[in-house]
C-alpha cells in the first residue's frame, strides 16, 4: 500500500498505537477527509494546514471557551461539565474577544519586552545545576533531570511564586492536563479534577498571599489589575494557572522531543557541537515536528462548512496543530529535520491569531539553553531505552528519556 493510501477510519484515533505514533493518522485525514469525527467521537478532527489557520483566525464562528471535557474511557466521548463556583474561570487560550484581548494585554505587560532577556543568567544556572548532577553518572533521565524540573521553575519564578515547590505544582498540573487526554477512564477523571482542583486553591492562596505584598513583574501586574477592577480575583487565579500548566508542560515536551531526535542521530549532534549557532534553527524543526500541544479546542457559534463538511452550531473541533505542521502542501519534505527552512516559524506549535502564546520567547529561550548545554559538555548521546509517550491526543510528552552521555 502506497504512503497516503489508508483512510482515516482505519485507525482506531484512541487506541495506544495511534496515540504513540499519531502522524499516519494525521496523514490520512489530510489526504481522504480533512474535517474528520472518529467513529464515536463528539467531535471532528481538523488537519490540513489552511483549514487550521483559517479557524484560529475566525474567532466569532470558533469560540475558544472550554464547555467540555474528553472522558468516557478513551472513546473521544465529551463530559459536559457544569459551571462550579470553586472551579477557574476561561482565561487566556481559552477565552473569546473582548476579555481575551484584556488579559492578554495585562500579561504581555507583566512580563514586559525584556523580560526574557533578564532570566537567562537565572536560568543558565538552572541547567547547569540539573546537568552537574546528572552528565557524571553516564546515564540518566533527561524528563526528570531537566526537562520536568526547570519549565516548572521557570514558570514558578516568573510569577514571583516559590521554585522549590515545582514538584507539587508539577504533578497537579499532569493531572489537570490529564482532563483533555481522549484516552481518560472514568475513575482517572475523578482523580485529574481532584489534582486540578487542588492546583487552582493552590494559586488562588498564591495570588491572595501576592495581594498583601505585591511584588514586580507579572503577578504584580495581576494584583494590580484585580485592585483596579480590570479583573477579578477569580480571573487572575485561573490566568495564574493556565501559565503554570501551559508553561510547564509545552517546553518539558519540546526540551523531551528535542533530545530524543538528537540521540537518535548522531550526525546532527556533531553538526550542531560544531556550529551552534543552528541550535535555534533545530529547535524550531523540532518543535514542528513534534507539537508539545497536539491541537486545540473549537467550538462553532454558528453552523457553517469547513474542507466540505456542514457543521452545526455548537460543535466541537481539534485543531490539530501537529497535522498542519506536517502538511505537504505547506512545507517541501515535511517529515525531515530541515535547518535552512525559508520560514522557520511559520508552523502553528505556539498556537495560531491572537492565542499565539505569549510565553513562545521563554519556551524557545528554554530548550536553546538546555540543548547547547547538554551538546556542550558531551561527546556522544545515545537513547538508553524504549520511547514512550503519555496516553493523549492533546499533549506530545514523553513519560521518561533515558539517556546514556560520554561527557565531553
Amino acid at each position: 500500500m502506497q504512503p497516503g493510501s489508508l483512510h482515516p477510519e482505519t485507525f482506531d484515533a484512541f487506541s495506544r498505537e495511534t496515540i504513540e505514533d499519531p502522524y499516519p493518522f494525521y496523514r490520512a485525514m489530510r489526504d481522504h477527509a480533512p474535517v474528520f469525527r472518529p467513529e464515536g467521537s463528539d467531535w471532528w478532527y481538523v488537519t490540513r494546514y489552511d483549514d487550521i489557520k483559517a479557524v484560529a483566525r475566525d474567532t466569532e464562528t470558533f469560540s475558544s471557551k472550554i464547555v467540555a471535557i474528553l472522558v468516557r474511557g478513551g472513546s473521544g466521548r465529551l463530559l459536559r461539565v457544569p459551571e462550579i463556583p470553586m472551579f477557574p474561570v476561561d482565561v487566556l487560550a481559552i477565552a473569546d474577544p473582548p476579555v481575551h484581548g484584556t488579559h492578554r494585554k495585562l500579561s504581555t505587560l507583566g512580563l514586559g519586552k525584556s523580560f526574557p532577556k533578564s532570566l537567562e543568567p537565572w536560568m543558565e544556572e538552572k541547567v547547569a545545576e540539573s546537568l552537574d548532577r546528572a552528565i557524571p553518572s553516564g546515564r540518566f533521565d533527561w524528563m526528570d533531570a531537566v526537562a520536568f524540573r526547570l519549565p516548572m521553575q521557570v514558570a514558578l519564578h516568573l510569577l514571583s511564586l516559590d521554585v522549590r515547590d515545582h514538584d507539587l505544582v508539577k504533578r497537579l498540573s499532569d493531572d489537570a492536563i490529564d482532563l483533555l487526554a481522549g484516552t481518560t477512564s472514568t475513575w482517572r477523571m475523578t482523580k485529574d479534577m481532584v489534582g486540578a482542583f487542588r492546583l487552582y486553591r493552590w494559586c488562588v492562596r498564591a495570588f491572595a498571599r501576592a495581594r498583601r505584598a505585591p511584588p514586580e513583574g507579572l503577578m504584580g501586574a495581576l494584583v494590580r489589575a484585580a485592585e483596579e477592577g480590570a479583573l477579578t480575583k477569580k480571573e487572575a487565579s485561573s490566568i495564574v494557572l493556565q501559565i503554570l500548566i501551559a508553561g510547564s508542560d509545552s517546553s518539558a515536551s519540546l526540551m523531551g522531543s528535542a533530545v530524543a531526535m538528537l540521540a537518535q542521530d548522531p550526525a546532527l549532534q556533531d553538526r550542531l557541537r560544531a556550529d551552534p549557532t543552528q541550535i535555534p534553527a533545530f529547535v524550531e524543526e523540532a518543535i514542528r515536528l513534534e507539537a508539545p500541544f497536539q491541537g486545540h479546542f473549537r467550538q462553532t457559534t454558528r453552523p457553517c462548512e469547513l474542507g466540505g463538511v456542514s457543521l452545526p452550531a455548537g460543535a466541537r473541533l481539534f485543531l490539530a496543530w501537529a497535522s498542519g505542521n506536517r502538511d505537504e502542501q505547506q512545507y517541501e519534505r515535511a517529515e525531515e529535520i530541515d535547518l535552512g527552512r525559508v520560514k522557520p516559524r511559520a508552523h502553528f506549535s505556539f498556537g495560531h491569531g491572537i492565542h499565539l502564546c505569549i510565553g513562545a520567547a521563554l519556551g524557545r529561550m528554554e530548550a536553546r539553553m538546555a540543548l547547547a548545554q547538554l551538546l556542550r559538555r558531551t561527546r556522544s548521546i545515545r537513547l538508553d531505552g524504549m520511547l514512550e509517550h503519555r496516553p493523549s491526543v492533546f499533549v506530545r510528552t514523553l513519560k521518561s528519556l533515558p539517556l546514556v552521555v560520554e561527557s565531553a
